[in-house]
């Protein structure tokens, strides 16, 4: 650089050409600022046409509100934008874009039309990049932009581009994140010579697995959990690919706040450790989740691309998904594709197990403790069938195990051993005025047995409960106790009886663990009902 170099305004279009380069890195990036967009603009339906693998067209048409025809020169220009005002609405950003950049970016490293139609205006305008002033055309309600011969005047960036079949790859994955994130608008995605997708509006629960099945495969809605968490004004849902469903990439990876797809080390690592101990190294588990988070609790003005975030509480936000993830995994409550309900655990009868397990293979035996001998199976994530010298035994896992936690928290209880498990998210739970009064009349007995809280108003915050009820619903438990204060039953031992029964089923994920349960249950005896011996009969039924 020459010492006689003078500071100066760099020319408007080099500006923009410099700044394509922090939001348009390839031509999956215009499709991603141009989506959303149309889904800024209202828009119920976007249809996104691809030729070129995006190097020489790239169309968006969407059926938004349009844009006033005075302000499509504007529209290119650098930092002009209709979603943003005041700085007060920096930490209440509810929309998808924002900087005024992406536009102006596209029109400099491209040939972009922009035509748009308002819904009281007599035709729809285009601004063309033949000309700088706007003309009548022929179009419908809503927002079309053209974009064609993407980095013809950057060969440099052109060079860097990848094979059609890698730039395809990119512009697919970034349309399944904005179809996966916005149920409530309906996609037509047409790349030339290869798959067209036609996604159409999902407002049920039943059409949103229908478009995430399309996406994301049947075998992941099959093999998935529901999940939906709340706390406070904190919501977390979507669908969890079971401890089974490993796989072998990151393929279906999708995390959303507010409708944005994002990726960000604290949610990695929350995911990642619910998770831990329940898939192989190496493999990885799948997800479709979604957290609606209040906007001033976090913020997305932190990179160009708006793919990472800071969180107001990190912390807070990590336990919350880590907590509601590992619930899911841990408990058979979370019922496969349709929102989890609190029901009855109902004993699967030995007729559906003879009926229903031809599907399994049996497993290698392995030895156990001499009370059981060997395992032959597991079944439904409940049932293990073993060898005795009885002969052989159906076990129910799950009632055994409750059974187990139930003997071990009564004998902690009498012991004054028993442990408190912290609620890394403590959990806020409304109350009437008698219910306050109640809880807080006995809140020191409650400590005795691991149940810690502090009172709020009209309101309770649980921070610790026992050990041994670490998958249990908390709302539940904490109805439970009050149902028996309410009674005057507030001796040890009417809540030792309560905190039992609270005790849940968890279903039992792998071999490992049935194995685990069975080395710690005691020989069975006439009052034991969680096994029973089976004839050869129907021994032989089940495989």
């Amino acid at each position: 650089m020459s010492t006689n170099s003078r500071i100066h305004a760099l020319p408007l279009n080099l500006a923009n050409q410099i700044a394509a380069g922090e939001v348009i890195e390839r031509p999956a990036s215009v499709v991603k600022e141009l989506v959303e967009n149309s889904i800024d603009a209202g828009a119920t339906h976007i249809t996104i046409d691809i030729e070129g693998a995006g190097s020489q067209l790239i169309r968006v048409s969407d059926n938004g509100f349009g844009i006033h025809p005075e302000d499509l020169p504007l529209a290119l220009s650098r930092h002009a934008t209709s979603k943003l005002s005041s700085s007060e609405q920096l930490s209440h950003i509810a929309s998808l874009g924002f900087r005024g950049e992406a536009l102006p970016s596209i029109s400099s490293i491209s040939e972009l039309t922009l035509s748009s139609r308002q819904a009281d205006s007599d035709c729809a305008w285009q601004l063309s990049p033949k000309s700088d002033t706007i003309t009548p055309s022929a179009h419908p309600l809503g927002t079309s932009v053209e974009v064609r011969n993407l980095f013809f005047n950057v060969p440099a960036r052109r060079h860097f581009l990848k094979g059609n079949k890698t730039e395809l790859h990119h512009i697919a994955t970034t349309f399944y994140r904005l179809a996966l994130s916005h149920f409530d608008v309906g996609f037509l995605y047409q790349p030339a010579n290869t798959t067209t997708f036609k996604l159409p509006i999902a407002d049920t629960l039943e059409k949103k697995q229908q478009r995430i099945a399309k996406l994301c495969g049947k075998a992941f809605i099959t093999n998935s959990l529901y999940i939906e968490q709340q706390f406070d004004d904190i919501e977390l849902q979507g669908w969890l690919g079971t401890a089974e469903a490993h796989r072998p990439q990151t393929d279906i990876h999708y995390f959303f706040i507010n409708g944005r797809v994002i990726r960000d080390r604290v949610i990695t690592h929350a995911i990642r450790q619910a998770y831990a101990n329940l898939i192989p190294a190496g493999r990885y588990p799948a997800f479709v989740l979604y957290l609606t988070i209040p906007l001033e609790q976090v913020d997305i003005n932190v990179h160009p691309t708006k793919h990472e975030v800071r969180f107001r509480h990190a912390r807070l936000i990590h336990g919350l998904i880590t907590r509601a993830l590992q619930d899911a995994l841990a408990s058979e409550q979370a019922t496969v594709t349709t929102p989890p309900k609190q029901a009855q655990q109902q004993q699967v009868p030995l007729d559906y197990i003879a009926e229903k397990s031809q599907q399994y293979q049996a497993q290698p035996l392995k030895e156990q403790q001499a009370a059981f001998g060997s395992v032959i199976n597991l079944l439904h994530q409940r049932y293990i069938i073993a060898d005795s010298d009885q002969g052989p035994m159906l076990l129910d896992l799950q009632l055994a195990e409750q059974s187990l936690r139930q003997q071990q928290l009564q004998q902690a209880i009498q012991t004054n051993t028993l442990r408190s498990r912290p609620i890394l998210v403590p959990i806020r739970i409304k109350l009437n005025p008698v219910q306050y009064q109640q809880l807080s009349q006995y809140k020191e007995s409650l400590a005795n047995l691991a149940i810690t809280f502090k009172t709020n108003v009209d309101s309770i915050i649980v921070e610790s409960i026992p050990s041994l009820l670490a998958q249990v619903d908390i709302s539940q438990l904490i109805n439970s106790l009050l149902s028996v204060i309410n009674d005057n039953k507030t001796t040890v031992e009417h809540l030792t009886l309560t905190l039992q029964q609270q005790c849940p089923m968890i279903a039992v994920q792998s071999m490992q663990q049935a194995e685990s349960i069975l080395k710690q249950l005691p020989s069975p005896d006439k009052t034991t009902n969680w096994c029973q011996i089976l004839d050869q009969q129907t021994l032989s039924s089940l495989f």
